[in-house]
């Protein structure tokens, strides 16, 4: 199961990759959006109707709900970008992931910068 998840992950981390390298002018960028929707689609669906259930039965009453609070919280120490070469086993993938995180979120600050031509306005 969690060979299929990290094989499944790199494919949409791999999809992202390549779709954050486009602009919306590019004559591949909807085709892009499509592949990287159907996919992660399908592992959302397998994930939710699946692994989750599979999961829910293994573990203690209420750990549930402790999972996912815990899961939100990561949410704040992770990359905003996908990044293809980076580990995707642990610890290195959370070492990675760390060091990732504040470039990311300082190259998502710059991005919102106004371009030249809106400062003009």
């Amino acid at each position: 199961l969690a060979e299929k998840d990290r094989s499944e992950h790199q494919i949409v981390k791999e999809k992202l990759y390549e779709f954050q390298q486009m602009e919306a002018s590019y004559p591949s960028f909807i085709p892009a959006i499509d592949s990287l929707w159907e996919t992660l689609s399908q592992h959302i669906k397998e994930e939710e109707h699946d692994d989750l259930p599979l999961l829910e039965k293994h573990i203690e009453e209420g750990d549930s709900e402790k999972m996912a609070a815990s899961f939100a919280r990561t949410k704040h120490f992770v990359p905003t970008q996908s990044h293809s070469g980076a580990p995707d086993r642990p610890p290195h993938e959370t070492v990675a992931g760390l060091m990732a995180t504040p470039i990311d979120k300082l190259m998502d600050m710059f991005k919102k910068f106004p371009s030249a031509e809106e400062r003009k306005i």
